[in-house]
């Protein structure tokens, strides 16, 4: 990231900061509706259309946000903040919306991240034995999904992880969609890896809805540890790793996966 770059992005978050501030913001879940109406948007509906939302400016120069109706609370109030982030934007720059621009979205969702989740506050909740169940808390209490709250906490950098999103195939197979985890972490899987349904492992995580997990890096003979949750059809996991190095023979034993169970209840080492 160039400096033009990471300058527009520390004037755009600074301002939904002073947003925040300026709607005396001190408590979760966000009123994302006064935080509309401070910039702007006098109108939000609710409709049946097929994209999350869209954000119209009208004649008298204030704006309208169209959110789909079909979406999740979660998602809705996620698209909402993502578009008072095009307004932010907007108004650091030439009146445009740039709707489209890979780079003013990704700016926009990381504007949603801060109003949604404010730093402050997540600072103030997170503890230093965070698993699964911490993060559905905070999601709870900031109405975010799960995995939004989870990049938001990882992003900020208090805690170590990673937290990895599989979606379950109708063969049963997991294939790994999305890893927000903090910078530095290695994670044991590539994005786009596929634990196939008959691995002794898998069909273990499919007998629980949740439960603690251990795993160890064929490779790098790496440790990890955490927990799980299945949601429908998306399986979460957060994993942290103790740094220790595992003995040889349970490094071979971890190199043929699928012969053993790698995911398995208790804690790593065990």
């Amino acid at each position: 990231m160039n400096a033009e770059t990471t300058g527009r992005a520390h004037r755009v978050l600074e301002a939904a900061r002073r947003l925040l501030d300026d709607c005396a913001i001190e408590r979760a879940p966000v009123d994302l509706v006064r935080l509309a109406r401070h910039v702007g948007i006098g109108r939000i509906r609710e409709l049946d259309i097929r994209l999350d939302g869209q954000l119209l400016e009208r004649g008298d120069g204030d704006y309208e946000v169209i959110l789909s109706r079909n979406a999740s609370h979660t998602r809705r109030r996620f698209t909402l903040a993502h578009e008072i982030g095009h307004i932010l934007v907007a108004a650091h720059e030439d009146g445009s919306m740039s709707c489209g621009d890979g780079p003013t979205e990704e700016l926009c969702n990381r504007v949603a991240a801060e109003l949604l989740m404010p730093g402050r506050f997540v600072h103030a909740a997170i503890t230093a034995d965070m698993d699964v169940s911490g993060f559905r808390r905070l999601a709870t209490q900031f109405q975010c999904s799960l995995e939004a709250t989870g990049w938001r906490v990882l992003n900020l950098g208090q805690i170590t992880g990673a937290l990895l999103v599989w979606r379950q195939q109708d063969d049963g197979s997991l294939e790994l969609t999305a890893a927000p985890r903090t910078f530095g972490f290695g994670l044991p899987f590539d994005p786009g890896h596929v634990l196939e349904g008959d691995l002794p492992f898998v069909r273990q995580l499919a007998q629980r809805s949740d439960g603690p997990l251990a795993y160890t890096h064929p490779a790098s003979g790496k440790a990890y540890r955490g927990d799980y949750v299945r949601l429908n059809k998306v399986l979460l996991m957060f994993l942290k790793t103790d740094g220790a190095a595992v003995p040889g023979r349970r490094r071979r034993a971890a190199a043929a996966p699928g012969q053993r169970e790698l995911f398995r209840s208790g804690e790593a080492g065990e």
